[in-house]
């Protein structure tokens, strides 16, 4: 009896709860400072408004990651994967599909889903989407949403510049009161 109203007291409480992050184990508001000591190492770069971490992960991809604030409040975050793919850009079209479906397993269905052909070459044989998105014929973006997030994964490339992915993080507007 006693463990049942301790355990209904520390939910009542909110002690002993896990506290839900935004992203890895951060909360939107968090300082530079607050952020800085959840990451342990040192930031490779700092500005007044940003963050810059390399060698962090989104899952099983190496990244980089840049925390931007607006009046020192964490508002937001980039995971700009780092494995250049030298032999195969269909290596990065797959890297996409993958993070897009770890993203649909957390998130859902995304809430927008959206392909950008500037020339259709490839557009039917999607064994070469990675060509595609090199040579800047094809860029893709999905949106996820939660109640107090954004998640974006976007694919994008240049012949001169390679192929980028990236998946931000950005805290919701929330909707001023009339």
């Amino acid at each position: 009896m006693f463990s049942v109203l301790l355990g209904l007291f520390l939910q009542w409480t909110g002690i002993g709860q896990q506290p839900e992050y935004d992203l890895r184990s951060l909360r939107w508001g968090m300082t530079q400072k607050e952020v800085m000591i959840t990451e342990v190492s040192p930031p490779f770069r700092t500005t007044d408004s940003t963050l810059h971490y390399r060698q962090r992960w989104f899952y099983n991809f190496p990244a980089t990651v840049r925390f931007t604030f607006v009046n020192d409040q964490l508002a937001g975050a980039l995971y700009i994967f780092t494995d250049r793919h030298h032999i195969r850009a269909q290596q990065h079209w797959e890297d996409y599909e993958t993070v897009y479906g770890i993203l649909t397993e957390r998130y859902g269905k995304p809430s927008g889903d959206y392909s950008s052909w500037n020339y259709p070459l490839y557009k039917d044989r999607k064994e070469r989407y990675g060509d595609a998105v090199l040579l800047g014929h094809l860029s893709r973006s999905s949106v996820w949403e939660t109640s107090r997030t954004v998640i974006t994964l976007e694919i994008s490339g240049k012949p001169t510049e390679g192929i980028h992915t990236v998946v931000s993080y950005a805290k919701k507007a929330v909707p001023k009161p009339e």
